[in-house]
C-alpha cells in the first residue's frame, strides 16, 4: 500500500468512527457510556470498535440510512436495478456512464462532472467466496479496459473462519465473524484415526478428551494463540486438513470450540453474583448466557445453516476467499489514471 494513504487513513480513523456513530451505528459501549474496544486477529491490543457480532452489517445499515436520508431530501437520485455497461470519456477524463435498466432492458446515458466507481471486490473470480453474487467487479474491469490501471490483484485475503463447503451445488460461502476467535479455541484431533472416525460419523468431537485434541495454533504460536493473523490461521488450517486431520465429510474443516469460554465466563458470573461456583450445570448456563449476548446472532446463523447447536458441539470452520486488497489503482487524491 502507499504509505501516505495508510497514514492518512490512520489519522482520520477516529473521525470515521464518530461519523458512524452520528449515522446511528450501534457500536458497543462500556458501562460508563464510552465506546468499547476488543482485540482482533493479528493484534494483542484491544483497538477495534464493534457492534456485537455484526459490525459490518451495522456499518452498511448506517451508510444505507444516511444515503436514504439524502434521497428523501432530493439530494441523490437512486437508480435501482441498473447495470453499468461502459464509461464515457471526453478529453481524456471520465464524463459519464452508459447503463442498462435491468427491468425494461433500455440503454441509458448519464453525464457527469465526475464518476465514482464503487464496485466491490473481485473475490468471485474464485469458484466459491464469501462475496455476494452481485459483487462481480464488472465496473472495475470496464474502466480498466478504458485505460485505468489495475493494481495488486494477487492480494486476496483468505478468511480463516468460514462455514465449510457442504456440497457440489453451492453458490457461495458464509463468513463467520473474526470476533469468534476471541473466545473460540481452534483444534483438530491429534490422531489420524480419530479424524477418520469423526468423518465417518463413528465419533463425535465431544467424545475426544483434551489430551486427544491438537490446539495447533496455541501450540505453534503461544504468544498469539488463536488470535494469529488471518493468513497464518488460514495456512495452518489448510496444512492440518491436507495432512488428513480435517473433520467434516469433505475433510476440509477444523473445529472452533467455545466450551472453555463458556466455563470461564460461567465461573466469573457465579463469583460476581455470589452463587455456587462448583455447580457445573449453573456455570454452563451462566457462561452460555454470556456467549449468547456476545455472539448470539452468529450462533443462530450457524445453527440454521449447519443444523448443529454450536453451544454444545464445536463449530466447523475452514478458510475461504473473502477480502480483496487489490483493485483499480488510485493516486493520493483517490483519482484513477
Amino acid at each position: 500500500a502507499r504509505e501516505a494513504n495508510v497514514h492518512r487513513l490512520a489519522e482520520v480513523s477516529a473521525n470515521i468512527i464518530d461519523q458512524c456513530v452520528a449515522q446511528g451505528v450501534p457500536l458497543a459501549r462500556e458501562y460508563g457510556g464510552l465506546l468499547d474496544n476488543r482485540s482482533f486477529g493479528g493484534t494483542l491490543v484491544s483497538r477495534t470498535f464493534y457492534a456485537k457480532g455484526q459490525t459490518g452489517q451495522q456499518l452498511l445499515l448506517g451508510a444505507y440510512s444516511a444515503m436514504n436520508r439524502q434521497i428523501g431530501r432530493g439530494k441523490i437520485q437512486m437508480y435501482n436495478r441498473h447495470e453499468m455497461l461502459d464509461l464515457v470519456i471526453v478529453g481524456g477524463k471520465a464524463r459519464g456512464i452508459i447503463a442498462r435498466n435491468l427491468i425494461t432492458g433500455e440503454i441509458e446515458r448519464h453525464s457527469a462532472h465526475a464518476v465514482v466507481i464503487a464496485s466491490g471486490g473481485y473475490g468471485n473470480v474464485f469458484f466459491l467466496s464469501t462475496n455476494a453474487m452481485g459483487s462481480n467487479a464488472t465496473a472495475a474491469w470496464k474502466i480498466h479496459k478504458k485505460g485505468a490501471y489495475f493494481a495488486n490483484p494477487c492480494y486476496t485475503q483468505i478468511h480463516p473462519t468460514c462455514i465449510p463447503v457442504s456440497g457440489d451445488h453451492q453458490s457461495k460461502l458464509t463468513l463467520m465473524s473474526e470476533s469468534l476467535r476471541n473466545d473460540g479455541r481452534i483444534w483438530v484431533p491429534a490422531k489420524l484415526e480419530d479424524a477418520q472416525a469423526i468423518r465417518e460419523g463413528k465419533k463425535k468431537p465431544t467424545d475426544l478428551t483434551e489430551e486427544e485434541r491438537d490446539y495447533y495454533l496455541e501450540r505453534r504460536y503461544p504468544s498469539f494463540g488463536n488470535l494469529v493473523p488471518r493468513d497464518v490461521a488460514s495456512r495452518a488450517a489448510k496444512e492440518r486438513c491436507d495432512a488428513g486431520f480435517g473433520v467434516n465429510k469433505t475433510g476440509e474443516a477444523v473445529y472452533l470450540d467455545f466450551a472453555a469460554a463458556i466455563m470461564r465466563y460461567g465461573k466469573e458470573q457465579a463469583k460476581v453474583r455470589g452463587l455456587n461456583a462448583e455447580d457445573e450445570n449453573l456455570i454452563k448456563r451462566l457462561g452460555t448466557e454470556v456467549i449468547e449476548n456476545k455472539y448470539g446472532n452468529l450462533f443462530q446463523m450457524y445453527e440454521k445453516i449447519v443444523d448443529e447447536n454450536p453451544y454444545v458441539t464445536p463449530m466447523m470452520i475452514y478458510p475461504a476467499v473473502h477480502y480483496t486488497m487489490g483493485g483499480v489503482w488510485v493516486d493520493y487524491n483517490l483519482m484513477t489514471t
